[in-house]
């Protein structure tokens, strides 16, 4: 079994070289006294669309907008410049849009954590003042999955279509999302997790920053778990 850390790969002491299995430190339950956590479910509870709730059942895939990229990009905006105005560390977790991440995009651009060399960025999580991360369930569905998953699937935030899910692999690929935020830990999100590496959609060294390193460069404690993914 071989442990996986943000810039290096070790063989775990007393365990097979040459066995499939990748050991992951997870991150989660976080919190910073010097850092807000903002669940951005909670904010758009308050927006809630119950009228096209009302429609889901016939229309599954209408659930998307029970809670609309508009209403989200919206709240995302306002805490964004709200933070950079009043000079305040947050941390917004379950965003889902790509409009959400290129704001992000430009800030730590103008930060100068761009590098040309890589095409990446390699943000300080320390010092920005606005930080995100996924919800994994954003990850591993999408829009036309609701025909089949209904109810299974009706989250909050949404499951977006499918062009906002593959800007969410984009931008945690160029490291721009800190984290992917995992609070149920089933089988569902083990198979993830081993197709992510099998079929490298994301690599396993960034699955390692965005697990756990990123969240703990940003001085976040909370509860940490080993996670043994399959390859």
């Amino acid at each position: 079994m071989k442990k996986i850390y943000s810039d290096k790969i070790l063989n775990v002491l007393n365990t097979d070289l040459f066995d499939n299995r990748f050991l992951f430190d997870v991150l989660y339950d976080y919190t910073n006294q010097d850092v807000e956590v903002i669940y951005m479910s909670d904010l758009l509870e308050a927006r809630k669309n119950n009228e096209i709730l009302e429609k889901v059942a016939d229309k599954p895939a209408m659930y998307s907008n029970v809670y609309s990229p508009e209403d989200e990009l919206e709240i995302f905006t306002e805490l964004f410049n709200q933070a950079i105005k009043n000079n305040k560390k947050i941390h917004i977790i379950w965003v889902t849009l790509d409009e959400e991440i290129k704001i992000l995009e430009e800030y730590y651009t103008s930060m100068g954590f761009m590098r040309e060399d890589i095409n990446c960025f390699d943000p300080d999580f320390s010092q920005v003042l606005v930080t995100v991360s996924v919800k994994i369930e954003n990850l591993m569905w999408k829009w036309s999955d609701y025909k089949a998953m209904r109810n299974k699937i009706f989250f909050n935030p949404p499951i977006r279509e499918s062009g906002q899910v593959k800007a969410m692999f984009k931008w945690i690929n160029r490291w721009v999302v800190a984290g992917i935020y995992i609070s149920d830990f089933s089988q569902d999100v083990d198979n993830f997790l081993s197709n992510c590496v099998i079929q490298e959609n994301i690599l396993s060294m960034t699955f390692a920053k965005v697990l756990y390193y990123n969240l703990y460069g940003i001085w976040f404690i909370g509860t940490k778990k080993e996670l043994i993914v399959n390859y």
